[in-house]
């Protein structure tokens, strides 16, 4: 990403002629790229990091699994925890991708770096969390394919459909995590939003159980969450039984869409507030 060459009288820096006349559309993309390179170069200098984050994921697997056959729970009850277990792990690993990214730019002074880009500061926290968003993708993906080998029965032809929900919850985590994000920029801690809900999502996602035990006074909330549609879909997708309120996997799908927008719409705007706030107060040295 390349740095601003001289200061124009103001606040705003200049940039050469070919990135500031840059087209919008290039400037995105370029954007997106060189945050990817950065996490890429990250992964590199930690090997050891990454590979234990892969291996890491298989044990909760394994420990399903001997559970189950412990208390003999059918083939069908291992797939609806595994299934949860697996969705919330990349979900997960999307929801705390920005804020562990940014508190580590503050730390190391690298986010007035970053804010100075001729981009949009709505762009980001979708360029600073797509590459960890992926790897979520491939956390659950893991998980699911531990399972496999162990015995677990899938539905293979609604693989595909399955990948498009889990996207789509991804990217709604990231939508929530833009409100953690803006938080943290004006109080220097995001952890509080994120645990609370992680919290929530675990109860109301329905992570290792059916909703429909929870009791009626709790179980509207679950409707708020978007773990509860992408858990409830991917185990109508993949499970040849799956659980009675499972819901449509047509019908999730088109609320995660309207959760997107809407969350996306109101969260970046939110985080650009808080860039501004953070700049006028004098928390942002730029």
């Amino acid at each position: 990403m390349s740095a601003p060459t001289t200061l124009a009288t103001g606040a705003e820096p200049a940039y050469p002629s070919a990135v500031r006349d840059r087209a919008f559309r290039r400037k995105v993309l370029d954007t997106l790229g060189a945050y990817i390179r950065i996490d890429l170069v990250e992964e590199r200098m930690f090997p050891a990091s990454t590979i234990l984050r892969y291996v890491a994921v298989v044990f909760p697997v394994l420990l399903y699994y001997f559970q189950s056959s412990f208390f003999a729970f059918s083939d069908q009850q291992f797939m609806l925890i595994l299934i949860g277990a697996a969705v919330t792990a990349g979900l997960q690993d999307a929801l705390t991708g920005l804020t562990q990214r940014l508190q580590f730019a503050q730390e190391r002074g690298t986010l007035e770096t970053y804010l100075v880009e001729p981009v949009p500061w709505a762009l980001i926290p979708v360029a600073m969390n797509i590459w960890r968003s992926i790897t979520g993708a491939v956390l659950a993906c893991v998980m699911v394919g531990t399972g496999c080998l162990l015995g677990a029965p899938i539905e293979a032809a609604s693989i595909p459909a399955a990948l498009l929900v889990l996207f789509l919850g991804i990217a709604a985590c990231n939508a929530v995590g833009t409100f953690a994000a803006s938080f943290l920029i004006l109080f220097k801690r995001g952890e509080p939003v994120i645990m609370l809900y992680s919290l929530a999502a675990g109860v109301l996602g329905g992570t290792l159980f059916a909703v429909s035990v929870l009791p009626g006074w709790i179980r509207w909330a679950s409707y708020l969450v978007p773990h509860y549609y992408v858990i409830s879909a991917e185990r109508q997708l993949l499970m040849a039984d799956p659980p009675a309120d499972a819901m449509s996997p047509l019908v999730a799908t088109g609320i995660l869409v309207a959760f997107c927008v809407v969350a996306f719409a109101v969260g970046l705007a939110v985080f650009d507030r808080s860039l501004r706030l953070a700049r006028r107060f004098g928390i942002l040295s730029i």
